[in-house]
């Protein structure tokens, strides 16, 4: 259950890495649509999207891997809902600062905040519903 909440978290992530090959004009569509009025036309801005896109589709990569072996990946998983969970109030807080919508505001974190607790909620369920290892000594 573990392996497919990261499936999940991963493809969303993966999905976001489309932004770095969309036209701006899209990007610009997509910012009005929002709600958020005339994209500016910066080099920067564009940079700035575009890269942080690739970051979060590379980290959806890591995610399924991980995803393939999460007793194996364990200190990962659960360091990557520790993140997801810490980031909710930082992802307000940002968004907030910089002029976001409420909704916005509340759509980040909140999302972040749920899968945070989801996955942890998922680790320590699979922690106690199977057995415990015992480690030989050689």
């Amino acid at each position: 259950m573990t392996a497919n909440f990261l499936r999940f978290l991963s493809l969303l992530q993966m999905l976001t890495a489309v932004i770095v090959v969309i036209p701006r004009a899209w990007i610009a569509s997509g910012h009005a649509w929002l709600g958020l009025g005339n994209m500016p036309d910066v080099v920067s801005l564009h940079y700035i999207i575009r890269g942080a896109a690739f970051v979060q589709g590379a980290i959806g990569v890591l995610l399924w891997v991980v995803a393939s072996d999460v007793t194996k990946y364990r200190p990962i998983v659960i360091t990557t809902g520790a993140i997801y969970l810490l980031s909710a109030p930082l992802l307000y807080s940002i968004a907030a600062f910089t002029g976001m919508p409420r909704y916005w505001c509340i759509m980040d974190s909140s999302s972040a905040l749920i899968s945070g607790g989801v996955l942890l909620a998922l680790c320590r369920w699979t922690s106690f519903s199977s057995p415990q290892r015992t480690q030989s000594v050689a």
